[in-house]
């Protein structure tokens, strides 16, 4: 698992991992169907904020950890996804503009890649596209894995993401799957990506994209 060689990693050596194995979740969301042929549709609600919902929280340590630590840690690394969510791919989305400051959400090593001209800023970015209408989430979950000293002290979570957004592009359907693994650490006061398995599926009208990248 992933975890186990992040945890060997991060405690044994205080270095990130490299090379993870990667796993994704898959959520399936049921739609409603007619009853009849004559039911008359309601007017389509206006979507709701977006915004990632962790769906476990798991702890794993030799020692105690307080409530209040693990309380922290939990609303700390939604808040970090929630930001990267927020700026990395909402507001690209939105606009068809660039993507906000990413700069706190990551580690240094792992800020350079997401940069502007980094190697990994497709996969965590969706700039460069029309901006999207009607953009709504069919899922934004997160289930955390949390690794703990005998101290108490928490040195590393990662979030399985499963993020599906849909909306249209000059009416074409679109469609965002965004699936994988980022592996936090607290770092300046807040938690901070430093490692990621991530894959990102765009379909645009009959178009689809494909990439996956690794750290």
């Amino acid at each position: 698992m992933l975890l186990l060689v992040v945890a060997a990693l991060v405690v044994g050596a205080g270095c990130s991992p490299s090379e993870p194995e990667a796993y994704t979740t898959q959520t399936t969301i049921p739609r409603a169907s007619e009853e009849s042929e004559n039911v008359v549709l309601a007017p389509v609600s206006p979507a709701g904020p977006i915004t990632f919902t962790g769906s476990a929280f798991n702890l794993h340590t030799a020692g105690r950890v307080a409530p209040a630590v693990s309380d922290a840690a939990w609303g700390g690394v939604l808040e970090t996804l929630n930001r990267y969510l927020e700026a990395g791919v909402l507001q690209p989305l939105r606009s068809g503009g660039p993507a906000g400051d990413l700069g706190p959400l990551f580690t240094s090593p792992a800020v350079q890649r997401v940069l502007a001209g980094g190697p990994d800023r497709f996969t965590f970015i969706d700039e460069n596209l029309p901006p999207v209408s009607d953009l709504r989430q069919e899922a934004a979950m997160a289930g955390l894995n949390a690794l703990a000293g005998p101290d108490g002290v928490m040195s590393v979570v990662t979030a399985g993401l499963d993020l599906r957004l849909v909306g249209h592009i000059a009416g074409a359907p679109v469609r965002v799957v965004r699936t994988g693994e980022l592996v936090l650490v607290p770092q300046g006061g807040s938690w901070r990506i430093d490692a990621y398995d991530i894959r990102v599926i765009r379909t645009v009208g009959e178009n689809t994209t494909t990439t996956t990248v690794r750290s």
